[in-house]
């Protein structure tokens, strides 16, 4: 027997060679490269922080944003990245905000939107006044929830094509589905207490105002116009899906340092065109040279003749 122990114990070493737990550990290696590249490059910051990666972008018209630290509003240009508690503006133009790949804002004309929330658990626009229209797709997680709110309701959107208005005149908020999805509309008292729950299937529009003590859903009327506005974003949020990129931290703050004219962390005013001064004596009228006034007298009896 004690002949056969070194022929087992070689047959042992080569079924399990003692390297083989040492094999996983290049593997292991490698997946930490891959992550920290990941992560450099701003592919996984957004999933690790369980936010959207919101983009404001002109779409045409004048359109301006203030930034949550800041109390001026600043004109922008083209593209810029959001954060928490950042604002648009418009006046004669039209904006569009992205969320990732996976949904499009538009924010009408003289309309003020607050980003009150990008957290993909909940994350909140406050519509102040104006107009929005949005194309979100489905949203396959339960934990994944959106609310609009206006002055007088609060609308929780799961996945769907809808438009909401609010009119500082009249007081009234103004709600719709389109083509999918559906919208839970709750109208709020002055107090901000709910009064009632109205659930929009597609296709059906609802107006909260002052006036009014009961509300009904009816189908798509006053707020048909933005049907078009819709379609449109079908064809954006498509062309998303195919070209839409990552954007590491650096490249947001420099974007936004670009837009709000920061330098080092402090925001720097924009530069004022300096005001040409003639030469002359302080409180006295600078007399235009003596060959233009002779030029003007000239010239006098021919405009007389002309009148």
């Amino acid at each position: 027997m004690k002949k056969f122990l070194p022929l087992l114990w070689s047959l042992c070493f080569a079924a399990f060679p003692p390297g083989l737990p040492a094999q996983e550990a290049p593997q292991t290696e490698d997946y930490n490269t891959l992550l920290q590249q990941a992560i450099k490059s701003g592919r996984l910051s957004q999933s690790a922080s369980g936010d959207w990666d919101a983009r404001v972008k002109k779409i045409s018209g004048v359109v301006r944003v203030r930034a949550s630290d800041g109390d001026d509003w600043s004109v922008l240009a083209d593209e810029m990245p959001l954060e928490l508690a950042d604002s648009i503006k418009t006046s004669d133009g039209v904006a569009e905000v992205y969320l990732d790949d996976g949904g499009v804002i538009t924010v009408g004309r003289n309309t003020e939107l607050e980003i009150s929330s990008l957290g993909k658990d909940e994350s909140l626009f406050t519509l102040k006044s104006g107009n929005i229209a949005a194309k979100i797709r489905h949203f396959l997680d339960e934990k994944l929830k959106m609310q609009v709110r206006t002055p007088s309701a609060v609308c929780a959107v799961r996945g769907t094509e809808f438009a909401v208005e609010y009119s500082q005149l009249g007081k009234d908020t103004a709600v719709a589905v389109f083509d999918e999805g559906r919208v839970a509309v709750s109208p709020q008292a002055e107090n901000g207490q709910p009064q009632g729950e109205y659930l929009l299937e597609k296709n059906t529009e609802l107006v909260l105002a002052q006036s009014q003590k009961r509300f009904r859903a009816v189908p798509l009327s006053r707020m048909s116009r933005y049907r078009t506005v819709i379609i449109a974003m079908r064809a954006r949020l498509g062309v998303l899906k195919k070209t839409w990129k990552p954007a590491g931290a650096a490249r947001k703050t420099a974007l936004r340092d670009a837009v709000f004219r920061r330098k080092g962390g402090s925001r720097i005013e924009p530069d004022k065109p300096a005001r040409a001064v003639k030469k002359g004596k302080p409180g006295r009228r600078v007399k235009k040279p003596f060959k233009n006034r002779v030029k003007r007298k000239a010239q006098m009896p021919a405009l007389l003749h002309d009148k």
